[in-house]
This record gives structure tokens, C-alpha cells and sequence, in this order.
């Protein structure tokens, strides 16, 4: 059996290194941008929470919220005004607008 050569190994591991790098490389490259896409989605979206929600009813006239749910993309909030007359808002969950 004959010996190896001290040069060719360090050779042999770095072609290995090189090649497994680039394809770990390449997987994560792959995947990156599904990831960094999403998490752009994320921080762009601010979302109202209830509270925050009940408190623009607040400030719209509601005096006592006796529902409020949430449907994809709004609040949906019922309740009485100072006068006792029902009232019913739509908030957008986006930036708190209410909608007509």
C-alpha cells in the first residue's frame, strides 16, 4: 500500500470543502428569498389590535362595545352611542381607518 502524499490531501480536502460549501451555498440561497419575502410581508403590515380598535370606537362616539370580531382584514365592532342609538363600525386591521 503506498503511502500518501502530504500535498495531495490538503488538496483533495479543500476541492471537498469547496464543492460542499457551494452546495449548502447554493441551498440556502435558494430558500433565502422565500424567507426574506415573508418577513418583509411581516414587518410591513402593522396590525390594530382589539384594544386599540375599541379605543378608535371610542373616539368615533361608542360608548359600550357589545361585540367586536375581527374578519380578515377589519374589526368588526357593535355597540351604543351616548344616546343609546346602536352603532356599527368596520375598522381596517391595517392602519385603523374607519371604513363606510
Amino acid at each position: 500500500m503506498a503511502a500518501r502524499s502530504t500535498r495531495d490531501t490538503p488538496m483533495r480536502m479543500t476541492r471537498r470543502t469547496i464543492c460542499l460549501l457551494a452546495a449548502l451555498g447554493l441551498s440556502g440561497f435558494a430558500a433565502g428569498p422565500a424567507r426574506a419575502s415573508k418577513a418583509k410581508i411581516r414587518e410591513t403590515i402593522a396590525i390594530i389590535s382589539e384594544s386599540q380598535a375599541r379605543s378608535i370606537a371610542w373616539s368615533a362616539g361608542l360608548v359600550h362595545v357589545e361585540e367586536i370580531l375581527r374578519y380578515g382584514d377589519r374589526w368588526e365592532i357593535a355597540g351604543r352611542s351616548a344616546d343609546h342609538d346602536e352603532m356599527m363600525l368596520d375598522i381596517d386591521i391595517r392602519n385603523g381607518r374607519i371604513l363606510d
